[in-house]
């Protein structure tokens, strides 16, 4: 019989000694080598944390996303001997900010400043606030100190774009004075909720049988559309040829193209629109030379086409182009009051 764990000398089985044998220390040199990647480690935050309190990281205003309803344009003059609107002030310091993080590499945040800039011109075209004569020039010159920061991402060209388009809008809802539209001098009234295209407030139009247009029955000279015009290659369209300088398209849905070009929309069709006034609906610019012309309370696209404009206004228009170089060139004309532009 075998003997008994409590029979052997020690009182343990020498299977349970086996066992622990098994396994070894660890050899000298590992460790060794664990206590130096420890040290080393140790090491490499401390050093870390030296350069970080010596060359601490650049601090920006905070950043509050687009859209916020802390985001409205304030009334008031700053202080100063160049006083600017405190609303005006807000904008030119969200572009100095966006400047500043585009240069630090801060992409997405440069963004949002941007965003945070235009909606602060929206908010001050929704409240009809009055604007110095220099606010354009600097505010599209600071937009081109943001966009050199990054000039090859596409992402902060379209905020930037997006941006001067709102200036673009903000210019067209200036008051104008007198207005001159043909054979009609009206006085430029305040921006309105309500005489801009898209506005929630705007009063659907009765376009049932002998509905006529809010001018149609008191002003000479207009012509009341109900449908879109279709213009063909080589063609002039001007007071002779439709019998009246004011065309009036608020009837039409707002999104309806008052004018039809051909397809191509390119300039060698050599379609022409002389010396009229267009009022409503929407427009597209692109394909058409367009001299003399006044727009009113209408949308206004431009895709990126050849587009030619000779002394052409905008009187509360709303703007869609595209977010490129070419939208971007057409909204700093409209912004600084140019009305002549080329773009091939």
């Amino acid at each position: 019989m075998a003997p008994s764990l409590w029979d052997t000398p020690s009182g343990r089985d020498r299977r349970w000694t086996k066992r622990r044998d098994a396994f070894a220390p660890a050899p000298g040199y590992a460790r060794i080598v664990i206590i130096l990647l420890a040290a080393t480690l140790v090491g490499s935050l401390a050093w870390q944390g030296i350069q970080a309190l010596r060359h601490p990281a650049p601090k920006f205003s905070p950043i509050i996303p687009a859209g916020n309803t802390n985001y409205v344009a304030r009334d008031g003059v700053g202080a100063g001997n160049n006083a600017l609107a405190i609303w005006e002030s807000d904008v030119l310091a969200a572009l100095q900010t966006a400047e500043a993080q585009g240069a630090a590499t801060n992409v997405t945040a440069a963004e949002v400043e941007v965003d945070r800039a235009a909606s602060i011109v929206m908010s001050a075209r929704m409240q009809g606030q009055k604007v110095s004569p220099d606010f354009y020039a600097r505010s599209l010159k600071s937009l081109d100190g943001v966009l050199k920061t990054g000039a090859d991402n596409s992402r902060l060209l379209e905020h930037v774009t997006q941006a001067r388009i709102e200036l673009a809008d903000l210019r067209s809802a200036q008051p104008a004075g007198d207005m001159v539209t043909g054979s009609t001098a009206e006085k430029d009234a305040a921006p309105s909720l309500n005489t801009y295209p898209g506005a929630t407030e705007t009063p659907l139009l009765n376009v049932g049988p002998g509905a006529q247009a809010p001018h149609a029955a008191t002003t000479p000279g207009h012509v009341v559309l109900a449908s879109p015009h279709a213009l063909s290659a080589q063609s002039v369209l001007d007071p002779g040829s439709i019998g009246g300088d004011y065309l009036d398209a608020t009837l039409m849905p707002e999104t309806s193209e008052v004018l039809l070009p051909p397809s191509s929309r390119n300039l060698n069709d050599d379609v022409q629109v002389e010396g009229l006034t267009i009022e409503g609906a929407s427009q597209t610019l692109d394909g058409v030379r367009w001299k003399n012309v006044t727009f009113i309370g209408a949308r206004l696209r431009y895709e990126g086409g050849q587009i030619s404009l000779q002394n052409v206004k905008f009187i509360r228009c709303r703007f869609g182009f595209n977010t490129d170089e070419r939208g971007a060139r057409l909204a700093d004309a409209i912004a600084l009051g140019q009305k002549s532009i080329e773009i091939q």
